[in-house]
């Protein structure tokens, strides 16, 4: 297909799953289909008190953030409120990344938080924002473009690690 005559919402939204792929959380519209221990693709409701949570990254260390490690010993400080809860996730898939093999999340929203998540990442492009599992930052990404209702979790160390994440957050263990 020739770029230059791809729609402009089009070729934004595939850039925008571009870079936030390097960052370690990728913007889709629909999940791929699961591969991994016989999962069928819709993946499963997270427990209410798994505590899935999205939050831009606070630059400027600011009094009231939340204070967390990520993955690398690092401290963090994310804004609150956070702008994607438990509530607002439909379904989690343990899946594989097409590309590298290694494991991933993916998301699904509800429709009202689909919404919700395409105008807060519309104004948060150029931000970093996290995303957690209780107190453990599983990745921190850069916006580069607006993406609402599936994403793509990456930055799990390993099988392992990913099915330990899933069963936390569904309860379900694969």
């Amino acid at each position: 297909m020739d770029l230059l005559n791809m729609d402009a919402r089009m070729l934004r939204t595939l850039l925008a799953a571009a870079f936030l792929a390097a960052g370690g959380l990728t913007a889709c519209t629909t999940p791929p289909a699961s591969t991994l221990a016989g999962e069928t693709g819709r993946g499963a409701a997270p427990l209410p008190h798994s505590r899935l949570l999205m939050r831009e990254v606070d630059e400027q260390n600011l009094p009231a953030s939340t204070r967390l490690t990520d993955a690398a010993g690092q401290p963090l400080s994310l804004l609150e409120p956070p702008f994607l809860v438990t509530a607002d996730v439909r379904s989690v898939a343990l899946d594989t990344d097409a590309y590298t093999g290694t494991p991933v999340l993916n998301v699904q929203l509800t429709e009202e938080a689909g919404a919700r998540m395409l105008a807060a990442t519309e104004a948060r492009v150029g931000k970093r924002i996290a995303f957690t599992v209780g107190d453990r930052v599983l990745t921190v990404a850069t916006i580069r473009g607006p993406f609402g209702k599936a994403l793509q979790v990456n930055g799990l160390e390993d099988l392992e690690d990913a099915q330990q994440m899933y069963a936390e957050i569904t309860g379900q263990h694969r």
